[in-house]
């Protein structure tokens, strides 16, 4: 993590004037939460493998929730990834699940501020929804009487 902060200041960065990609999951995680990522074996998994190659992740997985079921006396539990990309993506996707289990798949419009990460839009084209973009003011503020002629 260290030698990536050095590159991104050898760049722009938060502090000079953008927020490089990934920023979000550098800040929000320890280094010692990072490390597995390194490790040979654990790390490489593609995420497009064949799920009779990734038997061992999904036996882990289930002991990590079964564990934290007996622990919390949960129903149950829902893993989502740990980086703001990826989390957006599990969340949507549970969205758009949502809405097609109801008989309601054609609800597929995401609202995105145009003063959001550059990941946002991106996700939500990669679930399938399509992108409004709301103006915003050079604050960041969403222009919400543009927002209430969207909803109608």
């Amino acid at each position: 993590m260290r030698y990536i902060h050095k590159l991104c200041d050898k760049d722009l960065g938060l502090a000079n004037g953008m927020i490089p990609l990934g920023s979000c999951t550098m800040k929000l995680n320890s280094a010692i939460v990072m490390a597995p990522i390194t490790y040979e074996g654990f790390a490489n998994i593609h995420p497009f493998a064949p799920r009779d190659q990734i038997e061992g992740y999904m036996r882990m997985i289930k002991e990590l929730e079964d564990m934290l079921i007996a622990i919390t006396h949960y129903d149950t539990i829902s893993l989502q990834p740990n980086s703001g990309a990826n989390g957006e993506f599990a969340g949507l996707m549970a969205i758009k699940k949502y809405h097609e289990s109801r008989g309601e798949g054609h609800r597929n419009i995401c609202l995105i501020p145009t003063s959001a990460h550059g990941t946002n839009p991106a996700t939500a084209v990669m679930c399938g929804m399509k992108v409004v973009p709301i103006p915003c003011d050079v604050n960041g503020n969403i222009d919400v009487e543009y927002v209430k002629e969207k909803c109608e």
